[in-house]
């Protein structure tokens, strides 16, 4: 709902400010179409130029609202020392070479982030397990995940970047690779007709146990509109947890359902304590055979607290109510780290912990700023990338 009113009054405030450029209906007229532009592109974001137009006009309005906003405070601040106004010639004559300027910033923006946008990092963390996971006989085997969110892929993305990753999960090979949420913001249909599943299955087959998948709130967004995102990935070879934990020999992951794909289906998301991995239950024993019998009983339980990863796409955290064991690392993306300015200092703002390693309620968590970008394929201030996590 606050996004809502930003949203409303950054077109209103832009509309204001554009129509300046020329007295009577030219200014509004050239104002209204700019501000129309953008929700007409963003109806038809399926077709090429519409999503070419959206992605623009996205970096554009951002960069239109900062600079509006800065140029009212110097106003201000002129009106304050000097207690005049602006003349009519002189306010017309400021108004053209601010929307200019909006524009040159905008494309340099669009410039210089796309390259950083297609260059995605590959980064390493070690990540160090509970002791409690190691005080067995046969400590558990240290593993490696490939972790990356938010792939977005859309009619501007470039299917060299997903070979790309393909190429660097085979040269990897990661005993799992896990992926975030946000698949795509096109109908599967279109993902199958442009032979992504092809692609997709090659992908998860790089990893050496199982490639694992959640969604996000885009998979709430496609779904509302026929799409099946979980179903292609089921499809292709991967393992699709929505709110379902996956346990085998070496650790247990719990995919959540995405926060908005709960609200648009109308079912509440399980409870973590649900989720939670159970330890197998204790052998059969006879009574003459008691103090052994404890012994492996314990060992058993030990053997079986396997390493507990939960991905949830949106860093929200644990929620206050649930009891019980707390995950051993949590993976999270949604972020995008702001993906360019000035979201990229805003971010901090929003969430708790916006890109990184770090801890939300006594749980360490990593927050991927993604391999792709919603809308502009642009990042000035933020990176895309893949993590490469070795579990110890």
């Amino acid at each position: 709902m606050i996004f809502l009113f930003i949203l409303i009054f950054g077109v209103l405030f832009l509309f204001f400010n554009i129509r300046q450029i020329a007295p009577g209906n030219k200014g509004s007229i050239v104002a209204g179409a700019i501000v129309v532009v953008l929700p007409v592109c963003f109806f038809f974001r399926g077709h090429f130029l519409a999503c070419l137009g959206q992605d623009f006009l996205s970096v554009w309005l951002c960069e239109a609202l900062l600079i509006y906003l800065l140029w009212w405070i110097t106003r201000g601040v002129l009106l304050a020392v000097r207690r005049r106004r602006l003349e009519r010639e002189r306010s017309i004559f400021a108004a053209r070479i601010l929307l200019v300027a909006t524009f040159v910033v905008s494309i340099v923006l669009c410039a210089v982030g796309y390259g950083v946008h297609g260059d995605y990092k590959i980064r390493e963390a070690s990540i160090d397990l509970p002791k409690v996971v190691a005080v067995s006989a046969q400590a558990p085997s240290p593993f490696t995940i490939l972790f990356f969110s938010d792939l977005h892929i859309d009619p501007l993305f470039d299917r060299a970047k997903l070979e790309r990753m393909i190429h660097d999960a085979d040269s990897l090979r990661p005993d799992y690779i896990v992926f975030g949420g946000d698949f795509a913001d096109i109908h599967d249909s279109l993902l199958y007709r442009d032979g992504y599943d092809t692609l997709v299955a090659k992908f998860g087959a790089t990893a050496r146990v199982a490639a694992l998948a959640v969604n996000g709130n885009h998979e709430g967004y496609m779904e509302r509109q026929g799409s099946a995102p979980g179903e292609f990935l089921k499809r292709t070879g991967w393992k699709f947890l929505d709110d379902e934990t996956f346990c085998d020999s070496l650790a247990c992951f719990t995919g959540r359902t995405d926060f908005q794909v709960s609200r648009s289906r109308e079912v509440p998301r399980k409870a973590l304590s649900e989720l939670a991995p159970k330890p197998a239950p204790f052998p059969a024993t006879s009574l003459s055979d008691s103090a052994a019998s404890l012994a492996d009983s314990a060992q058993s339980v030990v053997e079986n607290f396997r390493p507990w990863i939960v991905v949830d796409h949106q860093p929200k955290g644990i929620e206050p109510e649930h009891t019980g064991r707390l995950p051993d690392l949590a993976l999270s993306g949604h972020t995008h780290d702001g993906q360019f300015f000035p979201g990229t200092v805003i971010i901090d703002w929003v969430w708790r912990l916006a890109y990184g390693v770090g801890e939300l309620d006594g749980v360490k968590w990593l927050v991927s700023s993604g391999v792709g970008s919603w809308g502009p394929p642009v990042r000035v201030g933020s990176e895309t990338e893949m993590w490469l996590l070795r579990l110890r």
